[in-house]
């Protein structure tokens, strides 16, 4: 069991957070393989991140063939993008630690990790939340297709 698992190697890394926080946000009891465990946690941090930074990247810089990006961005001020692009920078730096981490295969180093990305994913999510909620409630209004698909060309 992933829990028991967990609880060992906290013993040898008492930094990592608390096993039922950390299967909240990333969902650790899916793991099946205990053998790297630690690379397994790291895993499911990327696999978490990596769909926001996508969608974050969208916004800053949408794909002009792409309806979705386009009227997704329509709904943000130039502040909320600048402001959206200091999340995708932090998130871009977890990403590229969880990856570096990844390359050096070091106990010590991927618990370290661990802690790290999962304390700034705890603020890094609230401030999140209400971009992704203003892009769900943007699509709730009424819109000409016409606007959109001229500016698309």
């Amino acid at each position: 069991m992933i829990k028991d698992a967990y609880a060992q190697v906290k013993k040898e890394h008492p930094i990592l957070p608390d096993f039922d926080k950390i299967n909240k946000e990333f969902q650790l009891s899916t793991i099946e393989n205990e053998d790297f465990l630690l690379s397994e946690i790291k895993e499911r941090i990327a696999d978490t991140i990596e769909p926001v930074i996508q969608v974050l990247e969208r916004i800053i810089q949408p794909d002009p063939n792409m309806l979705t990006d386009m009227y997704e961005s329509t709904c943000f001020t130039k502040g909320e993008k600048d402001q959206l692009f200091n999340i995708y920078r932090t998130l871009m730096q977890t990403f590229r630690l969880l990856l570096e981490t990844d390359l050096q295969k070091e106990d010590k180093t991927d618990a370290e990790t661990i802690k790290k990305t999962y304390e700034e994913w705890q603020a890094i999510r609230k401030q999140i939340a209400p971009y992704i909620k203003k892009m769900r409630e943007h699509w709730q209004k009424h819109f000409e297709p016409k606007e959109i698909l001229e500016y698309l060309g």
